[in-house]
């Protein structure tokens, strides 16, 4: 695997019958979108609800992360979708990041601009 400092793009994973909602609404998160299927881990959900994290949409340092891997595994009969976004871009939108996994502990639910953590990252 890459190192993740030369990384330059942040992954989603979804269910590839979310495509045509996402093309023609965008990627919105689980708290302003209805009808959608639903791949991810219950308790993950959960606990992204309780840290009010259902108001962003997750995204991944790295493609196949532990994440997709068990989704994967846990929907074998589905296809599967991996967005991509460029860290630039996020990084120039000011997109939101969390230092650990939302089931983690209380601390995942301090959010870090992308300029800050990408600069972290950067040393």
């Amino acid at each position: 695997m890459a190192d993740i400092k030369e990384q330059k793009l942040l992954y989603h994973l979804t269910d590839i019958e979310n495509l045509p909602s996402i093309l023609e609404q965008g990627l919105l998160s689980r708290s302003k979108v209805s009808g959608f299927v639903d791949v991810a881990d219950a308790d993950i959900i959960e606990s992204r609800k309780n840290l009010a994290l259902d108001h962003y949409v997750p995204f991944h340092f790295f493609g196949g992360s532990p994440f997709d891997g068990r989704v994967q595994i846990d929907n074998k009969d589905k296809r599967f979708a991996l967005i991509t976004v460029r860290r630039t871009v996020a990084e120039a939108n000011g997109w939101k990041i969390i230092p650990r996994h939302p089931l983690a502990n209380e601390t995942a639910s301090r959010l870090y601009s992308s300029e800050y953590f990408l600069r972290v990252l950067d040393m």
